[in-house]
């Protein structure tokens, strides 16, 4: 893996020194539409502005809701890292432990930034914003990333995507273990999985709004991710990636959902660009480089900068529309500069440790596997 964390899922390098340049530009422009998305969405900014910026807000509110981004990339980078190895129970129980440091850590420490902001803003800002005065179980159901299954408020605008990607990544960890535990030449059992549950998901699953609080609702965007890197390997079957567009278009001939539109052009632009090998070359910016790396901060670190630079507009009456656009401004530098320090002292140490416990595991397999003494051989796939 690189020496340095940018995102939850850092892939190895295909090449010495090599980034995925594409992919941090599509983390960037992600990161940022989700940003304007909530800006536009929540009181008082947003209602302040609104005879100045009604329109625009309007439609960043309606358009820029972009997580189908992080999905698939999440999916493609997953795979590209893990595919290769060899799943066991010891394996995956590991995994499981790891991904849970490299989310939990930055979204831990988030919540403490949220409640911050939360004590600072109640009776300033709408209920909709602060929600409700948090509870222990509340509390503790977020630690566990539980809280939409078990029917608790979200604390913050986008914990739940933190939630769903624990969930993906189990999934398809699971997955690679049945595979492993299949050792079948003849089939993949990850991959007859992965359609089974993409197609219940498209024609079944995802025509329930109601159902957002479960991985399978979006598990299709994530698998389009995986299905792209499987059409990029050597001799790979070219035609896998294509059907699967195709499985897309008849889940939007019963019923049209734009979020799948946006699945599959995400889909489509990550596979030509990567395939090209333009997606190695491009962009070659330091400007996007630098909010593709801190796109996971800035996720999650934004909402508390808006709820502190509203509630502080609210108090000093800066309540003008014009003042109320500056806010939002000055509540979009200062996400940028918060989620900045957020990755260097917070979001890339969790990656470190994260790595050094996978690394450790590691090696205590392969000493555990060389061992003349021990029992068991190492468990590789037929």
């Amino acid at each position: 893996m690189p020496p340095q964390a940018h995102h939850p899922d850092n892939p190895p390098p295909r090449g010495r020194g090599q980034r995925l340049l594409f992919l941090d530009a599509l983390r960037a422009f992600g990161s940022i539409a989700i940003l304007l998305h909530h800006f536009s969405l929540y009181a008082p900014l947003r209602d302040l502005a609104a005879p100045l910026l009604g329109t625009c807000l309007n439609w960043l509110e309606s358009h820029a809701r972009t997580t189908q981004i992080f999905f698939a990339a999440s999916g493609y980078v997953l795979a590209r890292s893990l595919s290769s190895q060899t799943w066991n129970l010891r394996t995956l129980r590991t995994f499981v432990i790891q991904r849970y440091f490299r989310l939990a850590l930055p979204y831990l420490a988030t919540i403490a930034l949220v409640l911050t902001a939360y004590s600072f803003a109640r009776d300033y800002l709408p209920a909709q914003v602060t929600g409700s005065p948090v509870t222990p179980w509340q509390l503790l159901t977020h630690f566990v990333f539980l809280q939409d299954i078990l029917g608790q408020e979200q604390l913050s605008a986008g914990f739940w995507f933190v939630c769903i990607n624990f969930q993906l990544c189990l999934m398809y960890a699971v997955m690679l273990w049945v595979r492993d535990s299949l050792s079948s030449r003849h089939f993949d059992a990850a991959t007859l999985i992965g359609w089974g549950l993409a197609a219940f998901s498209l024609f079944s699953f995802n025509l329930d709004g109601s159902n957002d609080a479960w991985g399978l609702y979006f598990f299709p965007y994530f698998f389009m991710g995986i299905v792209v890197h499987r059409a990029l390997q050597p001799n790979a079957r070219q035609s896998e990636f294509w059907l699967y567009q195709l499985l897309f278009v008849g889940a939007l001939c019963v019923n049209w959902r734009w979020r799948l539109v946006i699945a599959m052009i995400v889909g489509l632009v990550l596979y030509l660009a990567e395939k090209t090998g333009f997606g190695a070359r491009w962009p070659k910016n330091p400007v996007v480089s630098w909010l593709g790396k801190i796109s996971y901060s800035l996720f999650l670190v934004h909402f508390p900068v808006l709820v502190l630079v509203a509630t502080a507009c609210i108090r000093l009456d800066w309540t003008s529309p014009r003042a109320a656009v500056a806010g939002l401004f000055v509540a979009i530098a200062l996400s940028l500069a918060a989620a900045t320090a957020f990755h260097r002292w917070i979001d890339a140490p969790s990656g470190r440790l994260a790595r050094i416990l996978s690394r450790s595991e590691r090696s205590e397999r392969n000493r555990n596997a060389s061992a003349p003494h021990h029992g068991e051989t190492a468990y590789a796939r037929s």
